[in-house]
């Protein structure tokens, strides 16, 4: 099983946790998460920026690496596109961008490209709030 790390006041982050649908994928947002996060170098800025995965070897990954293992374990149609030639090396590129630039993209704009937000937030709050009871 892998631990997704994730920035919990984001919409976009949210959304995602909430899409990602998986036995094999433990979701924890940062706050709950930070003393593991930091055993592993990750400091909360970088926590708070760009995405944190702990595989099930205790190897942290981050950014558009742990973007890709959260979708291949997901086993997402999303994972057969990040891994195209093309694609692989420009996500690299673009990832970084948008994970510190996600906060000044349009709410109009992530609600057509991520769905409806609110939602996303309320049934995620009810999945992490029962993890963090069953842990």
């Amino acid at each position: 099983m892998i631990k997704m790390y994730y920035d919990d006041t984001c919409p976009i982050c949210r959304t995602e946790a909430y899409h990602i649908k998986s036995d094999d994928i433990h979701i924890t947002p940062i706050k709950y998460g930070l003393a593991e996060l930091q055993k592993h170098g990750i400091d909360e800025l970088t926590a708070m920026t760009y995405l944190c995965v702990l595989d099930d070897n205790n190897v942290m990954h981050k950014g558009i690496k742990a973007v890709r293992l959260l979708h291949q374990t997901a086993d997402t149609k999303f994972n057969k596109l990040l891994h195209l030639p093309i694609i692989k090396p420009l996500s690299a590129i673009i990832y970084p961008l948008f994970a510190k630039y996600r906060y000044k993209i349009p709410k109009w704009l992530i609600i057509k490209l991520f769905g409806n937000i609110q939602k996303s937030m309320n049934a995620i709050m009810v999945f992490v709030n029962y993890h963090q009871k069953s842990d």
